[in-house]
């Protein structure tokens, strides 16, 4: 089993977990929210898929994973877990989840309407 670390939300710690994973820095954003001193900050990677970019937003609990001409946004984030040299997830609502592999792999779920 791959050694994994979970984190409550989106932190200063899990933008340094992701970047890691990822094997790059993270970089600060130019831009953020009004008074907002925890930043925007953006991961990249190379996949095999394409290139991966993820914005990481500490204050507002929001990550954004873009490959290609593909957008993801995930609001509320209440957990994230990274696993070592595979992916991290984010958990965000009830039981939505975002799952972004190394390889480039993007797995968004959502919950149903209460009929599933």
């Amino acid at each position: 089993m791959r050694p994994r670390r979970q984190f409550d939300g989106v932190t200063a710690e899990v933008v340094e977990a992701i970047a890691a994973l990822f094997a790059t820095e993270a970089r600060r954003q130019a831009f953020e929210l009004p008074n907002d001193t925890a930043g925007v900050w953006e991961v990249t990677y190379r996949a095999e898929s394409g290139n991966i970019r993820a914005l990481l937003w500490p204050s507002i609990n929001r990550i954004d994973v873009t490959v290609g001409p593909h957008m993801w946004v995930v609001k509320g984030v209440r957990e994230v877990e990274v696993i070592e040299a595979l992916e991290f997830i984010a958990r965000f609502g009830r039981d939505g989840v975002l799952t972004v592999a190394l390889n480039g792999q993007i797995v968004l779920t959502t919950p149903g309407n209460g009929g599933d």
